[in-house]
């Protein structure tokens, strides 16, 4: 999730597969970018604005309170978006985020929740029930607000999905940043749980309705204690035929392997079942969920063969993949179908560190950049074929969206291709899905970077000072991916390097950015900075009012930020159809 989270980070070792270039080239046939950019939207209005609660969404209550209010003024950072169409009615739209709106109230991030009748043109913001100072009747009543009252009282990492009855299932997570016991420095009380949300129609025959309504909060798994496990990174599908939903995350354990887990809820989200372990190697994290044409559950994460179990000589990384044929009862034996190199920040440091900033965060390179190492393989259904979508590293260490494919159930893969080869420019946090069939992904891409190097993070130039460089891209093939169409959607470039967390000294910029399709709707949703407020006199990545460059905010508790506009980061959408 978001800076400051525990959680065990896959260091993997690198290999380079040869000629892995002149392959990725190869598998481009259309350049260029197609079409006008389209207008973005922006989601989060956290300026002049106000939240509003579950309570009165759902036409139920009027109930707000200072956490709601404060949260459409104070202009604090949003990252990690999802983004969901109701597949009942495609004008409706649900988006969520890691909103810290809620950080000058609860003293914590949580998960914020979005929701669009009209397309993706206008939002109406709230936030999850149940955060630590909602004393509504639907926050009261929740599980997560009583681990809020415990100490957990951070929320996101949000994925959503619809069914076809009007109803919006939202998973994420919940916990608190840990404690150290006072005997080591490893010992962290994770004290949380993952949950899953519903969200109804207000009224089912009205489907403008559908996805307002809050039902309920049902918790999948909890945190333990010390060297327990921090369950964390998460994945949601519904099948539209059956209605089951199908949640996936993963476990990381203090010591040992970290696992892939599963569960299925056959009553519309009211119930879910035990935690099934489906993975097999040691290092897994990040999972996605897909639906096939028979009701197939395929599940797909980034894994390789180190940690405790390392193979030396015969270590593998890449995709892996399991799939089950009875809506998930059973599993088959998950492998790395597809292996690849990931793209990951790390490579930019200097001493192994996924993200670089200032002091304590300041990296051997002198680059200042946010983690991008989550190489998770995004994964959708087209037809008969699974086509999942990654980001990988080229032998130069250019980061390229890659894709493959398989049309045999998993049993075979396609050797990965780009989506959309630059020469320049590092693409990463891809995301693809499919719909009437249409494959559709979205990525960021730095290629118009006046800077770009292979060996130098995105927007950075030869002193480790940040710009805007940074834009989202989107691909579409008609064919299965055998020709791709490109087209911008960023009307603004962006810097991702703004140092706003770590005590405003490194960036974060999410784990993933997000696009959704039903029918002949299209809608992206990425993280944007272009409403950030840089600090005069700075490397472009200070935010205004920092103490540290002598301006007057010294945390971001108080009310100073909210005037300066240094904490803007926002959530912004455009639709492409």
């Amino acid at each position: 999730m978001r800076l400051g989270f525990k959680e065990v980070v896959v260091r993997p070792i690198r290999f380079v597969v040869l000629g892995f270039a002149v392959v990725l080239a190869a598998g481009q046939t259309l350049a260029g970018s197609a079409g006008t950019i389209p207008t973005n939207m922006r989601v989060t209005h956290d300026a002049a604005s106000t939240y509003v609660s579950a309570d009165a969404l759902g036409g139920t209550g009027t109930y707000s309170d200072t956490t709601l209010r404060r949260c459409g003024t104070d202009r604090r950072q949003q990252n990690e978006p999802t983004l969901a169409i109701d597949p009942r009615n495609a004008m409706v739209r649900t988006s969520g985020s890691n909103d810290y709106c809620a950080i000058p109230t609860n003293h914590d991030a949580w998960a914020g929740f979005y929701r669009s009748v009209d397309g993706g043109v206008t939002w109406t913001d709230s936030l999850l029930p149940g955060y630590l100072l909602d004393a509504s009747p639907q926050g009261t009543a929740s599980p997560v607000h009583q681990m809020a009252l415990g100490g957990a009282i951070a929320a996101g990492d949000p994925v959503q999905a619809w069914d076809k009855s009007g109803n919006l299932f939202y998973m994420g997570n919940n916990f608190n940043r840990g404690i150290e016991d006072g005997i080591s420095p490893a010992f962290r009380d994770n004290t949380g749980d993952v949950w899953v949300a519903t969200y109804a129609a207000a009224d089912p025959s009205k489907s403008a309705t559908d996805g307002s309504r809050y039902v309920r909060t049902v918790i999948l798994a909890s945190n333990t204690f010390g060297l327990g496990s921090f369950n964390d990174k998460t994945g949601i599908q519904v099948d539209q035929a059956s209605g089951n939903v199908y949640a996936a995350w993963s476990d990381f354990h203090g010591s040992g392997c970290n696992e892939i887990v599963f569960s299925r809820s056959t009553d519309h989200g009211a119930t879910f079942s035990a935690p099934l372990k489906i993975s097999s190697v040691c290092n897994n994290q990040g999972p996605n969920i897909a639906i096939g044409p028979s009701g197939q559950v395929y599940v797909s994460w980034f894994a390789n063969t180190g940690g405790t179990k390392s193979l030396g000589g015969n270590f593998s990384e890449g995709a892996a993949f399991a799939t089950s044929t009875d809506g998930g009862q059973t599993f088959s034996m998950a492998t790395i179908a597809v292996p690849f190199t990931p793209f990951v920040s790390s490579q930019f440091s200097g001493n192994g560190a996924r993200q670089c900033g200032d002091a304590p965060f300041a990296c051997p390179t002198g680059q200042t950049f946010p983690r991008f190492d989550l190489a998770q393989p995004s994964l959708t259904t087209n037809g008969n074929d699974i086509v999942m979508a990654f980001q990988g590293a080229l032998a130069n260490g250019q980061g390229q969206a890659l894709f493959s494919k398989s049309s045999d159930g998993g049993a075979t893969w396609s050797t990965p291709v780009a989506i959309d080869a630059q020469a320049k420019g590092h693409q990463f946090f891809p995301w693809i899905t499919a719909a009437n069939g249409r494959l559709s992904a979205v990525y960021y891409d730095s290629r118009l970077d006046a800077n770009y190097s292979a060996t130098v993070a995105p927007c950075n130039d030869a002193h480790g000072n940040g710009y805007a460089c940074l834009g989202v891209w989107y691909s579409s093939s008609t064919d299965g991916g055998a020709t791709w169409s490109h087209q911008e959607l960023t009307s603004a470039l962006t810097n991702p390097n703004f140092e706003q967390f770590g005590g405003r000294a490194v960036p974060f910029f999410g784990d993933y950015i997000m696009v959704s399709a039903v029918g002949n709707a299209v809608e992206a949703v990425w993280t944007d900075a272009r409403d950030v407020v840089a600090a005069p006199d700075s490397d472009g990545n200070d935010p205004a009012g920092d103490s540290h460059l002598g301006g007057p905010c010294t945390s971001s508790f108080t009310t100073c930020f909210d005037g300066t506009g240094g904490l803007d980061q926002n959530i912004y959408t455009a639709n492409v159809s």
